[in-house]
């Protein structure tokens, strides 16, 4: 039985390994409500002192899912030079806070030498935000975002910085794209982020286990947008390789090959298995 065992964990182990050693990927799935996402933030028209707010929800428990999507959410944003207000409502995600927009700006600025994606101008990080629905509730009735917000995670007023100085009202946010693997985090955004007649347009990333419960807020057009798992983050990467050929989607790929390799193998062992047993209760039943 132990034998059993390690040999599952060695299969499983292969499977995963063998595409990320091999640098090997196959085209990702086709996902509609990706291709949603894209569209709704491909169209977005911004005024000037008009911006996006992305709430990172998440930690190292769900980074594996959610990291992807939210590189691929600050890519898109970044390529359409829509300034970023960053925050969160879970005290573990400010190191994501710090890395994600960084590591997403140092890869654009590889692709396109010449260009800059500076912090204070393409995006801010407004940092970890404790008080869920209750801080919510006090941001979308602020009358500026800006002053209301303050600092930033390094103590600089966010007013310095010109892209961010004159927000105004919650009304001058034109997206706002949340990235979670909690639950009952994603409601409080829908609930309590608007104000009067004002609905913001709303994109979301969630983990594997939680996609049927946005599919409810995006059959009902409260969700704009969805990423759904690691799949919907490669299949965005892809539409932005489409776009824009120079993107590097090759390390996105491999992962969510890797992913499918240790689906297909658990369930041809759980056929096995079936089978194993289906030929001992067969062998009992004749004798």
């Amino acid at each position: 039985m132990i034998f059993g065992r390690r040999l599952i964990y060695l299969v499983m182990l292969v499977a995963v390994a063998v595409p990320v050693l091999l640098k090997w990927s196959l085209p990702p799935q086709r996902l509609v409500s990706a291709e949603r996402m894209y569209d709704v933030i491909e169209n977005v028209r911004l005024e000037p002192g008009e911006v996006a707010i992305v709430w990172f929800d998440f930690g190292p428990g769900t980074m594996a899912e959610n990291e992807p999507q939210a590189q691929v959410l600050l890519e898109h944003l970044f390529r359409r030079h829509i300034p970023v207000v960053l925050l969160s409502q879970y005290q573990q995600a400010e190191a994501s806070l710090q890395a994600i927009p960084r590591e997403v700006a140092a890869r654009l600025e590889h692709e396109m030498p010449g260009q800059r994606w500076e912090y204070g101008e393409a995006w801010v990080n407004g940092g970890y935000r404790p008080g869920g629905s209750i801080f919510i509730q006090a941001l979308v009735n602020a009358p500026d975002v800006s002053k209301f917000l303050g600092r930033d995670v390094g103590g600089m007023p966010i007013s310095h910085f010109p892209a961010f100085a004159k927000i105004g009202g919650i009304e001058r946010v034109k997206l706002v794209g949340h990235i979670t693997g909690l639950t009952g985090v994603f409601d409080t955004i829908i609930q309590f982020f608007q104000k009067g007649g004002y609905r913001p347009t709303l994109v979301h990333g969630c983990t594997s286990i939680t996609i049927p419960e946005a599919y409810i807020f995006l059959d009902s057009g409260q969700l704009k947008g969805l990423l759904e798992g690691i799949a919907g983050a490669a299949w965005y990467s892809e539409i932005l390789k489409r776009h824009f050929p120079a993107s590097d989607n090759t390390k996105l790929l491999v992962v969510n090959t890797a992913l499918s390799s240790a689906h297909v193998v658990l369930i041809g062992l759980i056929v096995l298995g079936n089978l194993v047993a289906l030929r001992e209760w067969l062998r009992r039943r004749h004798g």
